[in-house]
């Protein structure tokens, strides 16, 4: 492989194919042939790389071309060259199809559960050999490592990128509306939505203001003068629905992962939670490092099963008739 670079630094690959060609055809007209060339363009380019190595190939004998013995000792390398720009273009080939590429996704738990193991079935359905390292982080320490040599993914999915230390990338993909989650009849005076206002007489599961939804309520609740009675603080949303499933207070979460809790648990009351607000749900990616096509491919299978979920999670009939929601 070294010496394959000493020829690229006095050669253009062209020479290359050419000299290879000759040395195959044993003419000019038979590697402008292969190669479908013009003959005075073979010649041409033939000349030049003798005049660049500084002595001849061929030498011209009756009106056909003989190699010398530099010109034997060179096809060896010749060949060599080929061959690995050859293997260049298979691996370049390989990254467009996605043939034995490796995605590194991280998402946030709720996402990581309701939307990430659909979109890589379909993403490995069409593309079966591509291989997957996948875990779930909260939307902080996705920001905060992916950008991480030591510690990076190639796409991250969380609920916004406000916040982010480190130089990311991101592109909002859908939003996901929000849900409240109480245990079984304690809804049961309240209207089918829900405003901020409506908790003002309620024990409230809230999320840390290091997660966007934590953030999200404590902004309209400071922005509408209200103090939630919060008396247990979270940072995962399926612990929260499950706190509320046990009579811990009321939770509010995203959609999917109110509906994708109370399918398993019957136990929970659902309301829709002031359709005025939601969720942006970005993709996040390494600034770097950029999307490649591959990446940008599962990205937009993730924002198809993203929006056929939360579709799916609006209409009640999809869902379970007996579900306020």
């Amino acid at each position: 492989m070294y010496r394959y670079w000493l020829w690229c630094d006095m050669l253009s690959y062209r020479q290359v194919e050419v000299f290879h060609a000759i040395m195959m055809a044993g003419s000019v007209s038979g590697a402008a042939e292969r190669l479908g060339l013009s003959q005075p363009s073979v010649s041409k380019t033939l000349q030049t790389m003798e005049y660049d190595l500084g002595y001849l190939l061929f030498d011209r004998i009756k009106g056909r071309l003989q190699p010398t013995e530099e010109a034997r000792a060179l096809l060896q390398e010749a060949e060599r060259a080929r061959e690995a720009l050859q293997d260049v273009r298979s691996f370049a080939r390989r990254l467009r199809h996605g043939e034995d590429s490796k995605l590194r996704v991280t998402a946030t738990p709720a996402l990581g559960l309701q939307v990430l193991p659909e979109a890589v079935s379909r993403f490995r359905e069409l593309q079966p050999r591509s291989l997957f390292d996948i875990s779930t982080h909260h939307s902080g320490a996705i920001l905060d490592t992916i950008s991480r040599k030591s510690f990076g993914f190639d796409v991250g999915f969380t609920f916004g990128a406000e916040g982010a230390e480190s130089p990311v990338g991101s592109v909002e993909i859908g939003s996901v509306s929000l849900a409240c989650v109480a245990k079984r009849g304690v809804l049961d005076n309240y209207p089918e939505e829900i405003g901020l206002e409506d908790l003002a007489s309620l024990p409230v599961i809230s999320l840390h203001e290091s997660e966007p939804l934590g953030r999200l309520l404590a902004e309209k609740a400071r922005e509408l003068g209200l103090t939630l009675d919060t008396q247990i603080r979270v940072q995962t949303y399926g612990i929260a629905c499950a706190l509320a499933e046990r009579g811990g207070g009321l939770a509010i979460v995203d959609a999917m992962t109110a509906v994708g809790h109370a399918q398993n648990n019957p136990a929970v009351d659902l309301r829709r939670f002031d359709a005025s607000l939601s969720l942006p749900v970005t993709a996040i990616y390494p600034l770097a490092r950029g999307l490649p096509v591959n990446t940008r491919r599962f990205v937009d299978a993730f924002a198809e099963v993203l929006d056929e979920k939360h579709a799916s999670f609006l209409d009640r009939s999809a869902i379970n008739p007996d579900m306020d929601i």
